[in-house]
């Protein structure tokens, strides 16, 4: 067994082919291949199903992927903490983000890190809160960039807030609500909303906010820019919070803050709990944690 064969078996699972497997990873596709077969020899279990769509995991792989996923961070990390023996030279961090986070926070961070350790090369995936969450959890990314609510939810990761914002409700500049001061929920009533898909904290703080209003959904969308546009339009109102580049009054666009505890919100880094980071991914906290300072 090579970690070369269970690194082809991982991009094979997340991909859904040897095609893309091999584009990600830059390799010819039959290596790819040949070298998962001969891990399934070896193992004595048959690992994908493969078929005209691609390739899918059996329940053994199913089983198996969390110590594969594992072992690569294992050998990630030896790797790192071996070229940080003599100054850290190179490595790589996988960062998975909100745009909140990839379009504002990390850029100057990136280029500032870039300055410093120039071996250190810095992926970043962007994709709802939700999905920042569980693809750290299940070991994908080596950290996360997530916004959250006040109350940090009890799933066991670590939280570390490096911004705080809050959500504001983002309506037409000729709407009635929008000279309004504050709004309150009841507001809400009978309003006709952008809502944001299911992986969004929009999503979820739009759900604790309207909780028992009467609210009329007209739109779905996981994008803040297609919110605004749709708002803009006149589609219906929508939710947005400050954290975010998109977020900004004019153009036809009025913001209006909640008067409730419920809109604070954070930009947290978010850790797998009880687990030591690569060399790169502790200095890449280390710059985060100082934009709470």
């Amino acid at each position: 067994m090579r970690f070369e064969q269970l690194q082809y078996l991982d991009a094979a699972v997340r991909t859904g082919s040897f095609r893309q497997a091999a584009v990600e990873l830059d390799v010819a596709q039959p290596t790819i291949s040949t070298q998962v077969q001969r891990l399934e020899e070896d193992l004595g279990v048959v690992l994908l199903v493969r078929n005209a769509q691609g390739v899918r995991p059996t329940y053994a792989a199913e089983q198996l992927l969390p110590h594969v996923q594992a072992a690569l961070r294992a050998e990630r990390a030896l790797r790192q903490e071996a070229s940080a023996v003599g100054g850290l030279r190179e490595g790589r961090v996988r960062i998975a983000a909100v745009s909140a986070a990839s379009q504002a926070v990390l850029p100057p961070l990136v280029r500032t890190l870039s300055e410093e350790y120039p071996g250190i090369h810095v992926e970043i995936t962007e994709m709802g809160s939700t999905d920042v969450r569980d693809g750290v959890a299940l070991g994908r990314y080596d950290l996360g960039m997530m916004t959250r609510l006040k109350s940090k939810p009890a799933d066991g990761m670590r939280y570390v807030d490096v911004a705080k914002g809050r959500l504001v409700l983002m309506v037409p500049s000729a709407h009635p609500l929008a000279k309004a001061t504050f709004i309150e929920p009841s507001d809400l009533d009978g309003q006709p909303v952008v809502v944001f898909t299911a992986a969004s904290l929009n999503s979820s703080a739009f759900e604790a906010l309207t909780a028992g209003v009467d609210v009329h959904p007209v739109c779905y969308t996981d994008s803040a820019e297609t919110a605004t546009r749709m708002v803009r339009a006149g589609v219906g109102i929508s939710i947005a919070n400050t954290l975010a580049v998109s977020t900004r009054a004019g153009d036809g666009i009025a913001l209006v803050p909640f008067d409730d505890e419920i809109s604070e919100l954070y930009l947290s880094v978010v850790l797998r709990p009880n687990e030591q980071l690569t060399p790169a991914a502790r200095v890449l906290l280390i710059h985060l944690r100082a934009l709470a300072q």
